[in-house]
């Protein structure tokens, strides 16, 4: 044998016995008695797609893999609907939740704890946070500090009472680099565990960005598993890589609750929601380790708070920390951010550690292992303030009030006898009752416009469906900041206001489109549309809307307002500018 083919053969055997070790390799134990905060930890992830979007799985196997990795519960979140809400419930004791990602022009944002609603999400930052909070939802933003600009989040001086994503994994690969991606993927099939672990980077500026804002308001943070099982290779083709299962045993949300789950799907979702939203929950990286038996607690003359929670700063509480941990392993308490302590190295006992609350502030822990450049426990915090600045915060926190809707200063359409408006629709099926005017429908019993439509169905060669009201009359709106009218409707939907201007560029009529969304209701009120909100898509914009060649007001409803095959009616009057 050629001396070559001894060095081939002595190459494989190292691959192969590397590959063996890499095959060996497991989560490092654990030790250290179970904390005893009468608290009950349920693991879950948070943030994935499914076939519904750009998953490669379907909900159904989602849930398997859920169920797989170990997990309590999961929370498919497709893009942009809730498609998957009828697989919502119990799956083989693992409770499928659904919310969604929603794309807006701050960023992505994930909402939980929705009902699937006839209205689509109209891409406004704003109007997806009031869309996820009206119905009592909770939302995050996801991948804030995302490597893809398009993806990372903007909004960060959007208003109520909004969480962060503080690990996402689609930012974690995107970040990895190419020589990290490409020892992922070699290791996967010997390890699919340890070769992501591999791929973890620090997530360092998003945690910055947490503590600033709160320093502000109670801020929850959660992990986002990001998954979708998917990666496309061309066109046509996409790899199952990596699986959901995989995912799902690197990385959880451990949400903390007073007792197990109980079996209702209906209660139990409620409870799990209400807990993430408040951040009475933590993150572990459990490919490091089982993180599953970690508590912080704050103890004081007013009782006990766990993550979460807020805390009487006077007299000052005890900050206890407890974890079964690995060996070596530390705690740092961080204060606003800042360490203000370090427990000892985790041995047989794990971790534990007392440190009193030095004033009032916002304290969290972070776990490391070493070895490791990635925290492997992250916790929410614990609230120390006094009631003066608890409800600065809460204030600070708050949805903001409606604010007045400012008076007509010129009267665009009564939208009465005399209107200008009239029904156009299209595609799919659509349909429009023709005859606009309701005589005695509007707010004082005077006219109004009806839209009575139903939207029709998309499909091959039909790309578009619309149903809209829609006026032609020229109008020069120099010196107007908005139109405002009053609105009504039979349901909830999203409904596109639409002001057209003359740009000669573009290739629809000459026109160029500038659109916002209004979101209806069953009463009356008076909606006032700000010019400055208006955008366009138009790839030829000339960047402006030129308020004295307006040529076209619309208000219309598409497969972008409100699912096809919703119908219904909606009531317009007193258009004006103010």
């Amino acid at each position: 044998m050629t001396r070559s083919r001894w060095i081939l053969i002595g190459l494989l055997a190292a691959a192969f016995a590397f590959l063996g070790w890499i095959a060996l390799q497991r989560p490092r134990a654990v030790a250290g008695p179970a904390p005893d905060d009468g608290l009950t930890r349920v693991a879950g992830a948070v943030h994935v797609h499914t076939t519904l979007s750009d998953g490669g799985g379907t909900p159904n196997e989602v849930a398997l893999a859920a169920k797989h990795a170990g997990l309590g519960f999961v929370v498919i979140t497709d893009h942009n609907s809730l498609d998957a809400k009828p697989v919502e419930g119990y799956h083989d004791g693992v409770l499928v939740l659904v919310g969604t990602e929603v794309s807006t022009t701050a960023g992505h944002i994930v909402g939980l704890g929705l009902p699937d609603p006839a209205y689509r999400f109209s891409g406004d930052a704003r109007d997806a946070l009031d869309d996820i909070r009206e119905p009592g939802g909770v939302a995050f933003a996801a991948h804030p500090q995302s490597p893809r600009e398009d993806f990372r989040f903007s909004g960060w001086d959007l208003p109520g009472s909004w969480g962060l994503e503080l690990l996402n994994g689609d930012s974690q690969w995107r970040s990895a680099g190419w020589p990290r991606l490409l020892r992922t993927a070699g290791l996967y099939l010997a390890n699919p565990r340890y070769a992501l672990l591999g791929s973890l980077t620090p997530a360092d500026e998003t945690l910055r960005r947490w503590d600033r804002l709160l320093a502000v308001r109670d801020t929850p943070g959660i992990l986002g598993a990001d998954a979708h099982s998917r990666v496309p290779l061309s066109k046509r083709f996409a790899a199952r890589f990596p699986s959901y299962a995989s995912l799902f045993e690197l990385a959880r949300n451990y949400v903390l609750l007073p007792e197990a789950l109980s079996g209702d799907a209906g209660r139990d979702a409620a409870r799990l929601i209400e807990a993430l939203g408040r951040g009475r929950s933590y993150l572990g990286i459990d490919a490091i380790a089982p993180a599953d038996a970690f508590s912080f607690v704050a103890e004081g003359a007013s009782g006990r708070a766990t993550m979460g929670d807020t805390i009487a700063a006077t007299p000052a509480p005890r900050l206890r920390v407890l974890a079964r941990a690995p060996a070596g392993a530390r705690a740092v308490l961080r204060k606003d951010g800042q360490p203000i302590g370090e427990s000892g190295a985790a041995g047989a006992a794990g971790i534990a550690y007392l440190h009193d609350a030095s004033g009032p502030g916002v304290y969290r822990v972070e776990v490391a292992v070493p070895g490791f450049g990635v925290p492997w426990i992250v916790s929410n915090p614990i609230y120390v303030f006094d009631e003066g600045e608890r409800a600065a915060r809460a204030a600070r926190a708050a949805w903001p009030a409606e604010a007045p809707t400012p008076e007509a200063a010129q009267i665009l359409d009564d939208l009465g006898p005399a209107t200008s408006f009239g029904a156009e629709f299209g595609g799919g099926g659509s349909t429009m009752q023709r005859e606009v005017l309701d005589p005695a429908a509007g707010p004082t019993g005077g006219p109004a416009a009806r839209i009575a439509f139903k939207l029709g169905q998309p499909g091959p060669g039909v790309p578009y469906v619309w149903c809209a009201l829609v006026s032609r009359a020229r109008r020069d709106l120099s010196g107007r900041n908005g139109v405002v009218f009053d609105l009504r409707a039979d349901g909830v939907y999203r409904l596109w206001i639409q002001v057209r201007d003359q740009n000669p560029a573009s290739a629809d009529d000459g026109t160029e489109w500038w659109f916002g969304s209004v979101r209806t209701s069953a009463q009356w009120r008076r909606v006032a549309v700000p010019f400055a909100s208006l955008r366009s898509i138009n790839p030829k914009t000339d960047g402006r809307l030129d308020l004295d060649k307006v040529v076209q007001i619309v208000f219309v409803l598409d497969q972008g307002a409100v699912k096809p095959g919703t119908s219904g009616t909606i009531w317009l009057s007193n258009l004006g500018a103010y």
